[in-house]
């Protein structure tokens, strides 16, 4: 059994086409199952660190707005200020007591952030006067520097709507003595409150710089995963915080990063830097900041290594079983059927109407015993099929016969109102007498034998029309040696069909220098008709293609020529007889005709 069932599977069979069909269709399955638990699984682990980064995000901007809403007290306390209000008021014209009164004032009020605000670097107190100070008292600040004329401070002091604090953008402290290494040169985030006079005119500000290191370790702490970044940028896409200072003041630049201001918060995955990360966004209390994160794609598909390695191994075991479930399928259902091929092959002449055996499946049975009726039927079929091939032919021979009929007789007539109007008489008349002669010729009966040289004569009279439709532009010759072999007898419609080729195909509908020679040459074999134009002529694939078709068993309706000329001829005469082409693109086509010489 297994070397039968090896002998099956090398061949094409059902029992090979069974087997694979089913084996096929299960692997697939489970290959399928295989790319979707596996694609599952990365992405059920993608959205667990989402939500995971999601909350650690979360919690990172409430700390960031806590600290940030305790930065602005501070501010509260300076733009509310008597000491602040009146230096940035009257300036110059305090004396030198009351100034030292309100500078110690303030000390006060520097010495108290100092002590609590942690997240605060420094506070400038600036004044439209050019009144200014900070936290250690001017000590680290250049005096000459130009702050009103800053964008930031211009911001800080504008009359907006907004009464509150104002966000400035990122700049950098470059208003520090440059042995201040902590502040020189350093980007900073800034929240501003406007210090208003008696009358609410606003006379100056108050900015809280705020240290980057600071709020990037508020983000580092909240952060556990290996080459996480956690970073925070602007609408204009400038990274305001990042554990690498270098990247501060940065413009980031990758697919998707519109996504970020689109929405609140969300997660997409992205190239950045030529390495696959998911980016996930969320919103801080400051309007037009967001605080973003970015993990590698290959630390989460490494975490869920580990399932796709079980989920492998499970995949390997069904592999396995549903092979072998496969074969001990296949070979239960192929023994019944090796019975009967069996009893099939040991079926005699004589023995073709035994009762097969009884097999175990009903269909089984029903074959063997409708094969009994199966070899009466195909005797009956064969039978059939040749009275239907031969009834077939005469059907093929009459449609040609009804094609010629609308094919010439509206282009002659349009010929002969022509020449009517135009007064040549005799060729209207000559046009006359060779579209009757042409009609009268093809409806006589399909079945009847002619003279070679009446269908000559025919050929002629379809060239007299077709030649005077373009104006005599086609050099016809006839060259018949022996007028006695036109004596002989062939089959009726046989030449025009081959003329019609050549004119059609050949010439065009605008021949020019054309040229049709007939030879009619008798030879050993029988009679030797030649036909030959200086035509387009044809390539070798379509002459070979031709040639197939016309040794076509059936020939097509559509395509009842030069392949129905071939068949008739054989079927009357014998497979010794026919049609030989000879042909070259551009050289034109010659078509030999052999035939008998048939009394």
């Amino acid at each position: 059994m297994i070397k039968y069932m090896f002998h099956q599977l090398w061949k094409r069979s059902i029992i090979r086409t069974m087997l694979f069909s089913y084996l096929g269709i299960n692997l697939l399955l489970l290959f399928l199952l295989g790319i979707v638990s596996i694609r599952d699984s990365t992405q059920t682990m993608t959205g667990e660190v989402t939500a995971s980064s999601y909350k650690v995000m979360e919690q990172a901007a409430r700390g960031f707005n806590f600290s940030l809403e305790e930065a602005k007290r501070p501010l509260v306390q300076f733009a509310g200020n008597h000491s602040v209000v009146s230096l940035m008021l009257l300036g110059s014209k305090v004396s030198v007591e009351d100034r030292i009164q309100h500078e110690r004032n303030i000390g006060v009020l520097a010495a108290g952030v100092t002590s609590f605000q942690s997240l605060i670097s420094d506070v400038l107190i600036l004044g439209h006067n050019g009144y200014l100070n900070n936290l250690d008292g001017r000590k680290t600040l250049l005096w000459d520097y130009p702050f009103i004329d800053q964008s930031w401070f211009k911001k800080a002091v504008s009359e907006s709507p907004n009464k509150g604090f104002i966000t400035l953008n990122l700049h950098k402290q470059d208003y520090y003595v440059s042995n201040n290494i902590s502040r020189f040169n350093q980007f900073t985030f800034s929240i501003a409150l406007p210090v208003r006079g008696y009358n609410q005119q606003t006379i100056g500000a108050v900015v809280a710089n705020l240290d980057l290191s600071k709020i990037n370790g508020m983000f580092e702490l909240t952060s556990d995963r290996n080459d996480e970044n956690i970073f925070m940028i602007d609408q204009d896409r400038t990274v305001f915080v990042h554990q690498d200072k270098t990247i501060i003041g940065y413009k980031m630049d990758f697919d998707g990063i519109e996504r970020i201001f689109g929405s609140d918060s969300g997660s997409f995955v992205t190239s950045i830097e030529g390495r696959e990360r998911l980016v996930i966004f969320h919103p801080t209390a400051v309007e037009g900041l967001r605080l973003v994160s970015t993990i590698p794609m290959s630390e989460i598909r490494e975490q869920s290594d580990s399932l796709r390695a079980n989920l492998a191994n499970i995949l390997y075991l069904c592999l396995i079983l549903n092979t072998l479930l496969s074969v001990i399928i296949t070979l239960r259902i192929s023994r019944p059927f090796s019975r009967l091929l069996m009893s099939i092959d040991n079926m005699g002449d004589k023995s073709l109407y035994v009762v097969p055996k009884n097999y175990k499946y009903h269909e089984l049975n029903l074959i063997g015993d409708r094969f009994k009726e199966l070899v009466v039927r195909i005797e009956q079929l064969v039978k059939q099929n040749y009275v239907s091939q031969i009834a077939l032919q005469d059907v093929q021979l009459k449609t040609l016969q009804s094609q010629i009929h609308p094919h010439f007789l509206f282009n002659t007539l349009q010929l002969v109102q022509t020449e009517i109007v135009c007064g040549n008489t005799e060729d209207s008349n000559q046009l006359l007498l060779s579209l009757s002669s042409l009609l009268r010729y093809s409806m006589k009966g399909s079945k009847e034998l002619v003279e070679l040289g009446r269908e000559l004569q025919n050929v002629k009279d379809y060239l007299f029309i077709v030649n005077k439709k373009f104006a005599s532009r086609i050099a016809i010759e006839y060259f018949v040696p022996d007028p006695q072999v036109l004596r002989f007898k062939t089959i009726k419609l046989m030449l025009q069909p081959i003329v019609e080729n050549a004119i059609v195909h050949g010439f065009g509908e605008n021949p020019k220098l054309a040229r049709i020679e007939f030879h009619i040459l008798p030879v050993k074999k029988g009679i030797l008709i030649a036909i030959k134009d200086n035509g387009a002529g044809m390539s070798k694939e379509r002459r070979e293609w031709l040639v197939r078709e016309m040794g076509a068993s059936v020939v097509p309706l559509d395509n009842i020529g030069l392949c129905n000329v071939e068949q008739r001829i054989k079927l009357k005469f014998g497979q010794e007889y026919g049609i030989r082409i000879r042909s070259h693109e551009g050289a034109g086509t010659s078509v030999y005709i052999v035939l008998p010489r048939w009394n």
